[in-house]
């Protein structure tokens, strides 16, 4: 017989926050650990050291289909899930997201994320769900539940994305309907996986941000169009975040997107 829910964790080598989150997870699931060095704890899933988010991801899925599992939850390794919330994203049908919040506080980072397929640009949703489940284009996938069956629909996540944009591209490929649910709430530190001002995090955004814009189609001139904004606010975005050292890897990242499928 199937099990029912397996709790995937990518994470790079010597995450300080792995080992904390671990015993917050009770027995909501089994826990699959996908790292270059995983640390005791849970089922271990080795990948290379250069494994991008998407091939992490899609490597500790694999393992727990393998293992008979029916449902998964990804959930970066720097979250701490409010109690009840792991039943609630295990037990809900379909794609469903967890309220992001502060690490302290009541401040919500993202409860969704809402796609302009005309322009590219995405935005989160800072503010609290007024319904218990509220329809949104796309969820993160710091806190994220789907049937395996999706994920074996789609092909897995995207490995052309090596970090950033593969939950988003997951979830509108998909077509099926995206959920927040609104009592599900988990805690997120924010850049554990990997700094989000750095200028590494500025290639990898530019050139994901560009990816996903030519992925939405419409022809060369929309395409055109859509790289144009990417790169507006990928730029005002860098400078604001990382500052100008940022700014040629931010280019670099979005001239490789750009010529990528």
């Amino acid at each position: 017989m199937p099990r029912r829910l397996a709790i995937v964790i990518p994470c790079a080598a010597g995450s300080p926050w792995i080992l904390p989150l671990l015993p917050s997870l009770g027995e909501a699931g089994a826990v699959f650990v996908v790292s270059e060095a995983p640390p005791p704890g849970g089922r271990s899933v080795v990948v290379p050291a250069d494994a991008g988010f998407a091939t992490r991801a899609n490597a500790g899925i694999r393992a727990a289909g393998d293992a008979g599992f029916e449902r998964v939850l990804l959930l970066n390794d720097d979250t701490r899930p409010e109690p009840g919330s792991l039943a609630l994203l295990a037990s809900a049908s379909g794609i469903v997201g967890a309220v992001l919040r502060d690490w302290e506080g009541e401040g919500v980072q993202q409860a969704g994320v809402d796609v302009s397929r005309r322009s590219g640009r995405v935005r989160a949703r800072t503010r609290a769900p007024s319904q218990e489940a509220e329809r949104v284009d796309a969820v993160s996938g710091a806190s994220m539940a789907f049937p395996l069956a999706t994920w074996q629909r789609l092909g897995g996540f995207d490995e052309g994305y090596r970090f950033y944009f593969e939950d988003i591209d997951f979830c509108l490929r998909s077509h099926e309907p995206v959920r927040v649910l609104r009592d599900a709430v988990v805690r997120h530190r924010g850049g554990g996986t990997r700094s989000h001002r750095s200028a590494d995090a500025a290639f990898h955004l530019g050139r994901s941000h560009a990816r996903f814009a030519r992925s939405l189609g419409g022809g060369v001139a929309r395409e055109g169009g859509r790289l144009g904004i990417v790169a507006a606010a990928g730029t005002a975005w860098t400078l604001r975040s990382v500052g100008p050292r940022g700014l040629i890897p931010l280019w670099r990242g979005l001239g490789e997107g750009a010529r990528t499928r």
